[in-house]
């Protein structure tokens, strides 16, 4: 049996963003199907164990400060005493992200002399050419690429590593999943019906600059213009520019039509009583909160950000919009009145995920790639490449 040390910096719970979700999906799943998987992460909150057990999944957790400069200071010495200590009880590294925290990782496999393959969840300003832009870019980047195995995750992602040298042969191109039983997916009792006559949108994520919900809000204005009464907009998640876009929400008397839903636990139980799903975010990798609504038949509009034209698909045009004109509102006025094309969206929806993006079959390629690299093989790993994130489906 493959052993797998799975490396996060905030492991759920409670966190539960898309890079913690899906590190998490990928460990239940793999571990189910004979894969042994720990973890190493920071506290989350001061009052965690040392060692807890995460629906099956051993957690080691080390301090975790929240000043960044003492985290920074600290973290090298607290990583290395985990990764030795643990040494024997694992054969491959898989690292979630590539902050200092990552890099931090990196560093200390190669000591140990463990194979390591490091994801890459993101591109653009917060991929490879962010990295190589900051202080220390290039320094960075020589660690990055001191892994066994990069994974990409979308075509950018690739581009991103050709142009940066990385060998194509060490690139593992495999998408985020997302678990598709229908026990993740059936609606629970306590979400509203979707028979009640309203169209409901829901956008999912952080209120923050980079999701963009202000954008989401000026479009909103239009759609009620246009269908006064059809349709309420959902938002689910907290973050820093909330109060704010609320008042914004209520100086322009949309307050019964936006509803601030906050922190949503069960998103995904509750996603099929939407009828429309939106993301409006500047930076996305293989966004999980689209592979969720895609599991619920949702149809989905979103910004033309990171895997996503991947993940909706060479006919998902009209699925694209812009953050400079009226393409989201006009979208929107489309399905709202036609209930046909949004049933006809949301069961493409279902079967593009079903067919590419199922957790089962990601953990597998994961699984395959653990054993090549653990035997030292690195450079066949490409063999192991997802057409999908080729783009040649």
């Amino acid at each position: 049996m493959i052993r797998v040390l799975m490396v996060v910096p905030q492991y759920p719970y409670p966190v539960v963003g898309g890079l913690e979700r899906q590190s998490h999906e990928l460990s239940r799943t793999l571990r189910a199907a004979g894969t042994d998987v720990q973890v190493v992460s920071g506290r989350v909150t001061p009052a965690q164990p040392d060692i807890e057990d995460v629906e099956g999944i051993r957690v080691h957790r080390l301090p975790w400060t929240a000043r960044r400069w003492l985290r920074f200071l600290r973290m090298p010495s607290s990583l290395f005493a985990a990764l030795f200590r643990l040494r024997n009880s694992y054969d491959v590294v898989h690292l979630h992200q590539h902050s200092w925290f990552g890099l931090y990782v990196i560093l200390i496999a190669r000591l140990l002399r463990k194979p390591i393959l490091t994801k890459l969840p993101n591109v653009g300003t917060l991929g490879i050419p962010g990295m190589r832009a900051e202080r220390f870019g290039l320094i960075k980047q020589k660690i990055l690429f001191a892994s066994d195995v990069l994974i990409a995750m979308s075509d950018k992602s690739l581009e991103e590593l050709r142009s940066a040298g990385f060998p194509a042969e060490r690139v593992l191109a495999v998408p985020n999943g997302v678990n598709l039983t229908q026990a993740e997916n059936a609606p629970c009792e306590s979400a509203p019906a979707r028979s009640d006559g309203v169209c409901r949108v829901v956008f999912v994520g952080r209120i923050a600059q980079e999701k963009r919900v202000d954008f989401l809000i000026e479009q909103w204005i239009r759609v009620q213009r246009e269908c006064p009464g059809a349709a309420v907009l959902e938002i689910w998640g907290d973050g820093p520019l909330k109060a704010v876009l609320q008042r914004k929400c209520s100086d322009m008397g949309l307050s019964e039509t936006v509803i601030w839903r906050g922190h949503v636990e069960g998103v995904r139980s509750r996603l099929p009583t939407m009828h429309i799903f939106v993301l409006t975010s500047m930076a996305e990798g293989n966004s999980n909160a689209i592979l969720e609504a895609m599991a619920a038949g949702l149809p989905v509009l979103s910004t033309r950000v990171g895997g996503t034209p991947m993940l909706l698909g060479p006919q998902a045009i009209d699925q694209l919009f812009n953050l400079n004109d009226d393409s989201l509102s006009q979208a929107l006025i489309r399905l709202i009145r036609d209930e046909m094309i949004r049933k006809e969206l949301g069961q493409r929806m279902r079967a593009r995920v079903t067919e590419h993006f199922d957790i089962r079959k990601v953990a597998r390629v994961y699984a395959d790639a653990y054993q090549l690299i653990a035997a030292r093989r690195a450079g066949e790993i490409h063999r192991l490449a997802q057409a999908v994130v080729l783009g040649t489906l």
